[in-house]
């Protein structure tokens, strides 16, 4: 899944749910232990090295165990390690391992985790995930073409990893949770080859047993899986691209999770329907072009701030699901509340920050967006605020690939975009997206630069006492909110409605910490 999805969910749609149909949430697979899923998009493969969409991360995730795993609450819980050491101030780790067996029969030891570390650094595996590992020593001169250092990654004995970093990263764990670091069955992947993703060998909680090109994905518990046992028969993944479709399936018992789209949740409330909430770990904003006139003056930048209505936009286009950011990392991830309020709605202190910054009379500028319906909504909200305090916006609208290619460039004057965690850390959402060392495709697309920000964040990224590295990350972010690179809008929220039949089912904050282990029926 990639950190920079860059992407809303297609379509708000207006479909109008039937109310005793909602309130009842008849099932008609009552007496059947297969909890029922729907995914927007089929899977690309279930090979870890190479799952960066939501849907393949997703499976995999629950194919192959790692050293490490999140929780629904996005904490790092032990998975096949049972036990860690953090030694030599953060650079060195020692893991041990517990009992566990790949779906294919075999124990998995330490060499195996050897092996799926180097596999996904190594150049010939081209994983677009290498970099999680980076830390590592040598990792990046591996991954370039030099020799492998084999004190980067040791197996002391069957149940004893080693790893050695070349710097302190305090969230190591987190990236060793993600789904390309999961531990595959070396003899399954050299016997299998590319096939390898139609066919993966985990030691997860759970394992392939059919895969039906664009219909459904269905797995089973793994006989060998060596944490809590489910009481489930397995977990079916239909591929439903229409929301549409998915509300009705729901509605006549053959799916248990439903995503309610942001447009019907007045319906499912007015029903009666209990909905779990969570808010999602994205961000989403308009960025501005900060290296050209006139939005390299942060009082421009703060002036078109202060000219629109968030609060408005969310209540009315998001239908209240989202929160208005004041600042970049999301409330669950934070230690403390995000910066005072610098930008309230106020057209008329808008017009004097412009007037002050030599257009009083405003100026004309575009905004691009990728294809999207909801996208639209949005931008043409912020078009009419714009167009009261004389800035004329053009709304610019290009397909995925074009409109990568220019905001990577630097072309847009401003684009409209989010960003997904890859990982629940702060880091992930100061680093990529400010660091003057991502300008470009690396996730500061901005152009943002701030030496201040620059040293906050290395020393965050270094530090291993959490309460110092937040003050360093709060201190950023604050830097970072009031220079105003961004019109900061809001963090969305996600709703879901449950099958009656389903007990124990969560939300996870990051999207691989459900592995229904704790789900019954």
């Amino acid at each position: 899944m990639t950190g920079m999805s860059g992407s809303l969910r297609a379509g708000v749609m207006t479909f109008l749910l039937p109310i005793a149909l909602a309130v009842v949430g008849c099932s008609r697979a009552g007496d059947d232990a297969t909890v029922r899923l729907a995914l927007q998009t089929e899977p690309t493969t279930l090979d870890p090295a190479y799952s960066v969409d939501f849907s393949s991360g997703r499976i995999a995730s629950l194919v192959h165990s790692n050293l490490v795993a999140f929780d629904p609450d996005a904490r790092v819980v032990p998975d096949l390690a049972l036990s860690w050491e953090i030694l030599d101030g953060g650079r060195r780790y020692v893991f041990h391992l517990g009992r566990a067996r790949f779906s294919q029969g075999r124990s998995v030891t330490a060499s195996d985790v050897v092996y799926s570390v180097r596999r996904l650094l190594d150049p010939e595996t081209v994983s677009p995930r290498w970099w999680l590992l980076k830390p590592l020593r040598g990792a990046a001169a591996y991954h370039g073409g030099a020799s492998w250092d084999g004190e980067a990654v040791q197996a002391v004995d069957d149940s004893t990893v080693v790893m050695r970093l070349e710097y302190p990263v305090a969230h190591f764990l987190g990236l060793l949770a993600m789904p390309a670091a999961g531990i595959v069955c070396r003899e399954e992947v050299e016997r299998l080859g590319k096939g390898y993703g139609r066919a993966p060998c985990g030691s997860g909680p759970w394992m392939l047993s059919s895969w039906r090109e664009g219909d459904e994905v269905l797995l089973v518990p793994n006989p060998g899986y060596s944490g809590p046992r489910t009481a489930l028969a397995g977990l079916s993944f239909r591929v439903i691209p229409e929301q549409m479709t998915q509300i009705a399936e729901f509605e006549v018992g053959s799916l248990d999770v439903l995503e309610v789209p942001r447009a019907e949740l007045e319906h499912w409330r007015a029903a009666g329907s209990p909905l779990l909430w969570k808010e999602e770990l994205r961000v989403v904003y308009i960025g501005f072009n900060t290296v050209k006139p006139p939005f390299s003056d942060p009082r421009v930048r703060r002036a078109l701030n202060m000219a629109v209505d968030v609060e408005k936009i969310i209540a009315h286009v998001l239908f209240g699901a989202g929160t208005r950011s004041r600042g970049v990392v999301p409330p669950s991830l934070r230690f403390s509340p995000e910066p005072a309020e610098r930008y309230p709605y106020d057209p008329a202190g808008a017009k004097a920050l412009l007037a002050e910054a030599g257009y009083p009379n405003g100026f004309s500028m575009e905004i691009w967006q990728r294809e999207n319906p909801e996208a639209g909504r949005v931008l043409e909200s912020v078009q009419g605020y714009l167009a009261d305090v004389g800035v004329t916006a053009k709304l610019v609208t290009r397909e995925w690939g074009a409109f990568k290619e220019a905001i990577d460039r630097g072309t847009p004057d401003a684009f409209f975009l989010d960003w997904l965690a890859d990982y629940p850390d702060a880091e992930n959402f100061l680093a990529p997206l400010f660091s003057s060392s991502n300008i470009g495709g690396g996730g500061n697309r901005t152009g943002y630069r701030n030496v201040r920000v620059d040293s906050l964040l290395d020393a965050a990224a270094a530090c291993m006492d959490a309460a110092k590295r937040w003050e360093l990350y709060r201190t950023a972010e604050a830097i970072v909110y009031g220079d105003a690179p961004w019109l900061f809008l809001w963090f969305p929220e996600k709703y879901e409605v449950v099958s009656p039949r389903l007990t124990g089912y969560r939300i996870p904050l990051i999207f691989n910490g459900q592995r229904f282990l704790d789900v019954g029926v």
